[in-house]
């Protein structure tokens, strides 16, 4: 009867450590694109972002690195890869700077430095001509520089507050909102929810 109990006793605990294990429970909804848009800015094609509530369900404060998130939603949805928080902020950065209107300002800029070159050349071109041409140059600058479509002050701040920092520390029964931006694997697949456990 002694070994029954003492055994009973050992299947108990290891059901209780390995929920123990289980310290953080995740659930995430996708990010609309215009929302994501608006909070970030241009995102690179085929990549969609999540919204996740990430809970530390233990009693005690817990601490969780992002690769460990990022481990456990890859084998939630293997269709979902993960992008690191500053990858996705060195391709926004980069996806906006091939933009249109960047192109365009380059353009502007260039164009305004020949007409100045010109103007001191030995070449005869109409007085009025060259201070049209450089005003419209720098006017049309302006205007370019006002829609060019960086990233502003409140999106990065937005960016460094929402999105997945590598580190994080929970106290017990506590919850947080993070950002995490992926890579579908299979765009046809439209974007669902997402529930899963770290460690």
């Amino acid at each position: 009867m002694k070994i029954l109990s003492s055994a009973v006793l050992l299947v108990l605990a290891m059901s209780s450590l390995g929920r123990a294990q289980d310290t953080f429970v995740v659930t995430g909804t996708p990010i609309p694109s215009d929302l994501l848009h608006q909070n970030f800015g241009s995102v690179p094609k085929g990549i969609s972002a999540y919204d996740l509530n990430i809970c530390n369900v233990t009693a005690i404060k817990q601490s969780v690195v992002s690769s460990e998130i990022y481990q456990a939603l890859s084998r939630s949805n293997a269709e979902l890869q993960p992008i690191g928080r500053q990858i996705m902020l060195a391709s926004i950065l980069r996806s906006q700077n091939r933009s249109a209107a960047n192109l365009l300002s380059i353009a502007l800029n260039s164009a305004t430095g020949m007409l100045s070159v010109l103007s001191s050349s030995k070449y005869s071109v109409p007085t009025g001509l060259l201070t049209g041409a450089a005003l419209g140059s720098l006017a049309a600058q302006q205007l370019v520089q006002n829609l060019k479509p960086i990233l502003s002050a409140d999106q990065l701040e937005k960016f460094e507050d929402q999105v997945l920092e590598p580190a994080l520390v929970l106290d017990s029964g506590s919850c947080v909102e993070r950002t995490v931006f992926t890579l579908n694997g299979n765009p046809k697949l439209k974007a669902s929810s997402l529930s899963f456990h770290v460690r």
